[in-house]
């Protein structure tokens, strides 16, 4: 259930609910490139397609639907026009026929159809947000009221929500998206599932060979490459016992060429995102994804095993992560996955830099 108000925050609280949150406020990306919580902002630069028009970002959206709603086509224009969304903003303000109550009933949905348009249209963003998974997301900006909770995130009051000075509108918008966007990734929805990190098992790659196989005689020249990828890729790393395989094809989204196959050879579809897509075997003890070919998910997924291969120090700290976490109880097994991603952005940063430093590249033997 999707919380729309923080009267249900505060419910949630006073019932002993632990609540976990991300605090985000401007629009700057972090230095080392990074996707972080900043891209949740209106005005993050990512442009979007909707309603067969072009949008530089969610708040020239936001703002196109306002002077829409009133009828003021010449505002609307003006808007799609502006250069800078606090430009559109502006423009926003002076809207014709503006009506408080009117806007007010409506601005949660436009923002909403925004924002699903801007993460659904963009894989990195995509998944940064459905990487918050249970998270309340909240817009730490002290001069907002409306669509943030009227503090910074230094300041005490932001904490809890009983003490918050605004409606955080924006983060309710944002957790909405996630929900719908969890609903169209996952297929079959949410699931428990007890996690269980083994030690290092050789058989592994015994299977991968035997799924490498079967893929190949399913999709023939259209799986451009196919790898082991993940923990069970590298010797000597503990790891869930399941194999994870990375299919490289030309497009991972035309779905007719390659899904298809897939199922005839007995993979069922449970993921699909923008330029990704995961099946698995029965036993849920194969997981299959499809990426396109000389895309970032296919070198980041090949540079991750094998630096881990070649560093031990960052395999084992990696390891360490894992057991830990596996004694705890998650709500679902994306939940667990984003509990790696600190660790896992701070190893591909080094093996990123190993890459440049070294010349590696996806095409080196393994």
């Amino acid at each position: 259930m999707v919380m729309r108000s923080v009267e249900d925050l505060v419910r949630a609280e006073a019932a002993g609910r632990r609540l976990k949150y991300v605090y985000f406020w401007g629009h700057e990306p972090r230095r080392d490139g990074r996707i972080g919580p900043s891209c949740l902002s209106q005005w993050w630069p990512a442009e979007f397609t909707a309603d067969g028009l072009v949008f530089p970002t969610a708040e020239h959206f936001m703002m196109h639907r306002k002077a829409l709603l009133f009828g003021d086509e010449e505002a609307a224009a003006r808007i799609l026009r502006a250069r800078h969304p606090n430009e559109a903003k502006t423009l926003g303000r002076e809207v014709r026929g503006y009506d408080d109550d009117v806007w007010a009933a409506n601005r949660f949905d436009a923002v909403v159809a925004g924002n699903l348009a801007k993460f659904g249209q963009h894989a990195l963003l995509g998944r940064y947000l459905l990487g918050t998974s249970d998270r309340v997301l909240v817009e730490a900006s002290p001069l907002d009221r409306v669509w943030g909770i009227g503090l910074s995130a230094d300041d005490e009051r932001a904490e809890s929500p009983a003490t918050w000075l605004g409606a955080n509108l924006l983060g309710f918008v944002l957790m909405a998206v996630r929900e719908q966007l969890v609903g169209a990734s996952l297929i079959g929805g949410r699931e428990q599932r007890a996690i269980t990190i083994v030690d290092h098992d050789p058989a592994w790659s015994a299977r991968f060979r035997a799924e490498r196989d079967r893929i190949r005689k399913a999709l023939g020249d259209n799986a451009i490459r196919i790898d082991h990828v993940g923990s069970t890729a590298v010797p000597g790393l503990a790891a869930k016992p399941i194999v994870d395989v990375q299919v490289s094809v030309a497009d991972a989204d035309k779905e007719d060429t390659y899904l298809p196959q897939l199922e005839a050879a007995g993979y069922h579809l449970r993921v699909r995102q923008p330029d990704h897509r995961m099946v698995r075997t029965a036993a849920l003890d194969v997981h299959v994804h499809i990426c396109p070919a000389g895309g970032k998910w296919e070198r980041d997924h090949l540079l991750f095993v094998d630096w881990l291969r070649a560093t031990p120090a960052d395999r084992d700290a990696y390891e360490r992560l894992k057991r830990e976490l596996a004694t705890r109880e998650w709500f679902d097994m994306n939940q667990y996955a984003e509990a790696k991603g600190d660790l896992i952005d701070q190893i591909l940063g080094r093996a990123r830099e190993w890459a440049d430093r070294t010349g590696w590249t996806v095409e080196r033997p393994r």
